[in-house]
This record gives C-alpha cells, structure tokens and sequence, in this order.
C-alpha cells in the first residue's frame, strides 16, 4: 500500500467518527424560536457554546482518529506479513514438491517440481493452508499413491530460510508433522532435513537433471564423500535409495540429519547377494576370507556391488538388488580370470592366456572355468563344437578361448573365439548342447590387407607383458591399480590387448600390440 492511499484511509477514518451534531444545533435554536434575545447575547452564547462543545467532543475524536490510525498499520502489517515470504520448504520423495510459505506459517504458494509431483498435488489448492495441514495433506498423497510405503519410506526435508535457529524450528515442525502422518498409515518414516541455501551451482544443478534445489544440495554432499559416486548415478534414485547407498558406504555429514531407517525390504539383502556373486564363481560363501557388500546404481537400477576374496583368487561383483541376477562379473587370480556384463548382453570375458613355442608353432592353450551348472556342456565342449564345425584343430589355433554370454544377468549361450592361421572364427554354441546357432569367419593378410600382425606363426607377449606396458605408459605400478581387465582382440588385421584399470578417481584405457609391446591407443578419465 502506498502512503498517499494510507493517509487517505486514517483521514477517511477521522472524518468518519466524529459525531454529526448539526441537527442537535438547530433543532436548539427551534425551540427557542419567539424570544427576543440581543445580538450581543447570541454571539456570546455560540461563542460560549461552541467553546464548551468543542471542549467536551476533542477527546473522543483525537481517540478515534488514534484508533483508525492503529487499525489502519494493523491492518497494514497484517496484509504485509500474510503475502511476504519467510520461508522455502521442498519434500522431495521422488516426487518433488516447493512450498512457499509466510511468517504465519501459511501456504502463499504450493509448486510441483516434476511430473510425479503433479500427480501427488492432484487438483488440492493449498494456498493460504496452515503449513502443516499442507504437509500432511501432502504425505497422505504420496502414501495413497504408492510413492512411500513400507519399502520406500524416505522423504527429504530442505528448509531455506537465512536464520537458522528459524530453519531449524521449520525442519523439526515439519518431521514431527510427516511422521504423525506416517503413523496414521502404519509405515515407519525415515525423514532427512537439511537447512539450503539456493546459489547460481545449485539451481543449474536442480535444472540440469530436473530435480529441486534441495535434493540438489543432498547429492552434492554425498557425492563429496564418495567420489565413486557421480551426480549423473545419483539423481534419477529416489531419497530412499540415495538414502541406501549412503548408509551401506558408512557416509556421514554434519549438514543432514536422519530420523528412522531407510527401509531395504525391497531388496534380496547383502548376504543374499553375496551368495549370489559366490555362487557365479563357483565357490562356497565358507571359502570367502574377505567380503565388502555396498548398494550402488547402474541406469537407474539398484545395485549390490561385492568384492571378495578367497585364498587364490579376487572377484569383484555387480548383483541386480532386486532380483539377484548378476549384472557384471570379474575375477582375478586363480585358474580363470576375466569379466561378464550381464545387462548389456555382451561378455567381456579375459581367458588367461599361455604362448607355448613349439618349433615354429605358437599354441595359445587358453584355460576357461566350467560353468557351475552340470545342465550346460561346458566351456571345453562347446570349444569343441566350434572347432569340429570349422574344421581346425586346437593345437593349430593361435588365440582360442570361450566363455558364458549373458543376456539381463542371465545366460544365454557360449561364445567361441579362435584364430586358425590368417582366419579368425567366432561361434555360438547352445547351452545345453554342441548345436552351432551362429558362426562367422574373417580372413587376415589376404586380399591387399598385409599390414596385420595376425600370422600364424606369430608369438604374442602374453598379458601380463601388456598389463607391464600400459602402466610403465601411465607412470604406474600394479600395487597402484585395480578393477584390472586384460583382454586379447582383433582390430582390423591386428592381436591387440584391451587393457582397463583404476588408479584413485582415475579410469585408464589402452590398446597394447599383442607382438611387440606397442602402445597403440591410451585414455584416461576423471
């Protein structure tokens, strides 16, 4: 409101409760109407008059004009604090809800974040509610929608308000308030509040991937504690999943507090996932010696990442938490090392391999791990096939090897590979039979194509001489490194090594020549 109108209201007000005693004047000089009184005597007797009138009403009108005064401010501030903003509380579940809110605690405006929001608010109107009729109004929504439940019962609470013992009054409020809403349903709530305050960082971040400030703010504290994580992994997981991960990695932070447990009832559990991952390498769970199960995310989907160890071997393990497929799997040590991608359907698999010069012939004798399951052929049988459909000999392959494909974390067939002379051979074999269902053949050195190092009288420098090469290239050394892969390849005419490893929060890539050593291609990412 502006001074001008201001002053026109108390002046209004004024005017307004002084008494109108006209009337009362002349109804006065009626009744005296016939007497003869002097000139002199009327003017002194309406000065007198006017004088004692004027006296008698100046206390109730300076009262009035005093009180419309204190209405009219009153009224002011009452608007003024009723439109103005206070605070900024966000509830983010998966859907992410804003709410804007004044110093009484009102709902000035209620905004839906994303699509699920929109859903959770409906056709509700929370403008001018109380903040906590808001709030649960608001959980009674998403329980009713399924988006917290028993197996999902985290929700994020960011407060932005500059003062914080005000924040801090906010965030308590509010948790008390979502968890006498839980309590109606029977759930158990896990509720995490945090104080955010929104910079220029925080809001691209928030519009970059679509979620609020505050769970913005939420994953760049967890991702500064873990640089595993990534802001890219974390912002597609819902609060109870990022919640998970957090706990099962031992994160900790000063600026979020929790009050409850993030419910895991949707997951098989980590002993349930080490057996698992356990039962891929075929070895019993009493054979571990050393084990660290932790919840990760690949795409959006929930992971058990485990590593462990028995007495000759290392495996690292990625197992679908839900249903307990394996989705990746890499061993090192022991009598086969290599790796499997269950989700994408290719197999990235390592066979160990053993250059044995016999006079001019070099024999790869690639050793491979049979397959647990005495329903399927095995690795060895189904070598066997491809070599019997294409008419070669093991002793005359330069590169032989085989190993399980997998297709969503579950077997599909066995893959075979193997170099014959100039011709590289690649086989699909069923499971559980020797029958071929895809073969495919390429052809070396012939044709104009001579620069290929694929010979088969060629002697490769083996994996280990590979692995050498590419960490004497990157300034390394194999106490350095891990999540190692070594695997051999054919690109264009040439045996290759495919080398991968980790070194601190970096990740290398390189290309070894299988003959003499060469660096071919080198990346490193942060």
């Amino acid at each position: 409101m502006r001074d001008e109108q201001l002053e026109k209201r108390i002046a209004d007000a004024v005017n307004h409760a002084a008494p109108d005693i006209l009337d009362r004047i002349l109804s006065s000089y009626d009744e005296q109407k016939g007497n003869v009184i002097s000139m002199s005597e009327i003017v002194n007797n309406n000065t007198a008059n006017t004088k004692k009138k004027r006296n008698r009403w100046a206390p109730l009108v300076a009262v009035a004009a005093a009180l419309a005064l204190c209405i009219s401010v009153f009224g002011y501030n009452f608007w003024k604090s009723g439109s103005a903003v206070d605070s900024v509380v966000m509830l983010d579940v998966n859907p992410s809800i804003s709410l804007t809110i004044n110093a009484r605690e009102e709902v000035i405006r209620a905004n839906a974040l994303n699509e699920e929001a929109k859903v959770v608010l409906g056709d509700m109107d929370l403008t001018g509610t109380d903040l906590n009729v808001a709030v649960n109004a608001i959980i009674g929504s998403m329980l009713q929608n399924g988006y917290l439940s028993d197996l999902q019962n985290s929700i994020l609470v960011s407060v932005e308000n500059a003062d914080a013992q005000r924040s801090a009054q906010l965030q308590t409020e509010i948790s008390n308030a979502i968890s006498s809403s839980f309590g109606v349903s029977g759930v158990s709530a896990s509720v995490l509040s945090q104080t955010v305050t929104e910079t220029d960082e925080l809001t691209q971040l928030a519009q970059t991937y679509g979620i609020s400030v505050g769970k913005a703010a939420l994953i760049q504290e967890v991702v500064a504690q873990d640089a595993t994580l990534t802001v890219e992994s974390l912002a597609p997981l819902s609060i109870n999943e990022i919640a998970l991960i957090s706990s099962s990695r031992n994160l900790t932070t000063n600026t979020v507090s929790q009050t409850g447990a993030a419910s895991d009832k949707a997951y098989i559990g980590e002993n349930a996932a080490l057996s698992a991952a356990a039962a891929r390498a075929g070895v019993s769970v009493s054979d571990v010696t050393w084990s660290k199960v932790e919840f990760d995310s690949d795409d959006g989907l929930m992971l058990y990442e485990v590593e462990f160890r028995t007495n000759t071997a290392k495996y690292e393990c990625d197992v679908n938490a839900r249903t307990g497929e394996i989705v990746k799997f890499e061993q090192e040590g022991g009598s086969h090392t290599g790796s499997t991608t269950g989700n994408t359907g290719t197999t990235n698999t390592n066979t160990g391999s053993t250059n044995t010069n016999t006079g001019s012939t070099n024999t790869n004798t690639g050793t491979t791990t049979n397959n647990t399951n005495t329903s399927y052929i095995g690795e060895e049988a189904a070598k066997a096939a491809a070599l019997a459909d294409a008419g070669c000999k093991a002793e005359d392959a330069v590169y032989l090897a085989a190993w399980l494909e997998y297709d969503d974390g579950r077997p599909e067939h066995y893959e075979v590979e193997f170099m014959v002379g100039n011709t590289r051979y690649e086989y699909e074999i069923a499971l559980t039979s020797a029958t071929v269902i895809k073969s495919d053949r390429e052809s070396y050195g012939s044709g104009g194509n001579t620069s290929g190092n694929a010979s088969g009288n060629t002697s490769y420098i083996g994996e280990d001489a590979a692995l050498t090469a590419a960490l004497t290239h990157a300034g390394l050394s194999a106490s350095d490194i891990s999540r190692q892969k070594v695997e051999f390849d054919f690109d264009d005419g040439y045996a290759i090594y495919e080398i991968e490893f980790r070194s601190g929060r970096y990740e290398y890539e390189y290309e070894v020549d299988a003959v003499s050593g060469q660096v071919l291609k080198s990346e490193m990412d942060d």
